[in-house]
């Protein structure tokens, strides 16, 4: 058998663990290549975000340019009403000036109210010469050069007879946040956070949220216009490793609920295997051991019969002998039939139960009287207690007194070689009433005790099976008799000291 089982076992592993094998291996291949696909995504995402904030800086400084690249003269009302209104209309700027590419001294400077303050001196040679020849291909390329807090933007002006430079001093930090904060924060649309930051102390100057972020979870670029400044992004609630982690945690939560359903499942399948295989090996050992029940009787009533009707007596008083051997050999054999017969009802359930009052005071002693010639034939020793008030039950008597039978039939068959003992007793409780059928036999072992009750069972200690005769129904009906009547049976043994089994009965309110 356990070698069927170990086969059966291997089988339907290898059947349910094969396809989920090869489906999780391709979906976490699937799923590998879409997380990848949706962080390229989103990767292009964030950095169009980003490209998107630097434009608009462009944008902001390139129209700073194009107002004052004009064909005006540098020290003119015209070109300082225009270098004002860019000075009152954008605080971040605090200088506005113009020199000649070759010469020190500067044409003009522009400060807010007039405020005096050292000129920022641009840069000169190789990068102004890029400058011009920029110019000569019609594109106008604006410079930056970083000076303590401020960020100077340059560039040569298309407009102007002679070659002539522009410069305008920003203060850095001010423009990211009067400039470009109101940008950012209409970018991020309160699913993003972006956060600008000196990419030296890694200080924020800028953030669409108060909460403290470390700036190295952020998609990071430069900002075009503003060297050692760096704008960052990331989702305001999650990055997409984190959603990449928590739905891999999901996903092993959910591999590790199948797997445990799908071993749960396997083990009900073994077991339920397992069973019917007990079962079947049962079935076959009651076929046998029925077989074997039915063919002595059958040999004992053949040989009687054979010498009746042959008449080969060779003294008359022996024939009521044969006669009653036969007599006796029928009524087990009918016996046997129909309990036999009524286990397959009881199975089918199709045993209809005819209920009736039963005194038990009168019902349990007849009962008893009618094995008196088994109980004697085997030298029991039988004891009946009953109470003084009489107690009623509703049951079918046929029944029941087939459930004595079992129980005082078992008592014999397992009882002791010598002294074997039976005693019967009937208590009330409040709720219940109670009848107990004890010996004094060789016990129940507790390994035993949990499937005696099971159909076809039998004890096999050592050759106990083969002593003792039995179908391995008796105890089997008890139990289905017992339920059919609302009540229990129970059992209560020890090895060697014998066995008491309670049938417990509802009250009769009546």
């Amino acid at each position: 058998m356990r070698k069927t089982i170990l086969k059966i076992t291997v089988v339907l592993l290898v059947i349910i663990f094969l396809p989920i094998g090869f489906f999780l291996v391709n979906d976490l291949t699937k799923l590998n290549q879409d997380e990848q696909m949706v962080e390229q995504v989103y990767n292009k995402q964030l950095a169009s975000i980003l490209t998107a904030v630097n434009q608009h800086s462009e944008n902001i400084i390139s129209y700073w340019a194009s107002s004052l690249d004009l064909p005006v003269d540098c020290n003119s009302e015209a070109m300082k009403g225009i270098a004002g209104n860019l000075l009152i209309n954008n605080p971040s700027i605090r200088q506005i000036g113009f020199t000649l590419i070759n010469s020190e001294k500067p044409l003009a400077v522009y400060s807010r109210n007039n405020e005096k303050g050292s000129t920022v001196q641009v840069p000169k040679g190789e990068d102004i010469n890029q400058l011009i020849e920029f110019i000569r291909d019609d594109y106008q390329k604006i410079e930056v050069l970083k000076h303590d807090d401020l960020t100077v933007l340059y560039f040569v002006m298309k407009n102007q007879q002679q070659a002539t430079l522009c410069f305008i001093n920003v203060v850095t930090e001010q423009f990211i946040l009067q400039s470009l904060g109101p940008e950012i924060q209409q970018v991020s649309q309160d699913m993003f956070y972006i956060a600008v930051s000196d990419s030296v102390s890694k200080q924020v100057i800028f953030a669409t949220e108060n909460s403290a972020t470390d700036t190295n979870d952020l998609q990071q670029t430069s900002l075009w216009y503003f060297p050692g400044y760096q704008i960052g992004i990331r989702l305001l609630s999650r990055t997409i490793d984190e959603l990449v982690k928590e739905r891999s945690k999901k996903g092993r939560y959910i591999l590790w609920g199948l797997v445990i359903v799908v071993v749960f499942g396997a083990v009900f399948v073994i077991w339920n295997i397992r069973k019917e295989i007990i079962l079947a090996e049962l079935k076959s050992g009651f076929v046998s051991n029925v077989s074997h029940e039915i063919r002595t009787p059958l040999a004992l009533i053949a040989m009687y019969a054979e010498t009746l009707r042959l008449k080969r007596l060779k003294k008359l008083e022996k024939q009521d002998e044969y006669l009653e051997v036969i007599h006796s050999e029928s009524e087990k054999l009918a016996n046997m039939v129909n309990r036999i017969l009524n286990f397959s009802k009881i199975e089918k359930g199709k045993r209809i139960f005819n209920t009736q009052n039963i005194p038990l005071l009168e019902f349990i002693p007849n009962v008893m009287d009618s094995y008196k010639p088994y109980f004697e034939e085997n030298k029991v020793d039988v004891t009946c207690n009953m109470p003084e008030e009489e107690i009623f039950i509703n049951a079918d008597r046929e029944a029941i007194s087939e459930v004595f039978f079992n129980l005082f039939d078992n008592a014999v068959k397992y009882g002791k070689e010598t002294g074997k003992r039976v005693e019967v007793r009937c208590l009330k409780h409040k709720k219940n009433i109670v009848i107990e059928v004890e010996d004094n036999g060789i016990g129940i072992s507790g390994k035993d005790r949990k499937y005696i009750f099971d159909k076809f069972y039998r004890a096999r200690k050592g050759d106990l099976a083969n002593r003792v005769k039995g179908s391995g129904l008796g105890l089997n009906i008890v139990r289905q008799v017992m339920k059919g009547h609302g009540g229990d049976v129970s059992v209560k043994s020890k090895l060697n000291e014998g066995s008491c089994f309670r049938l417990k009965f509802p009250m009769n309110k009546k």
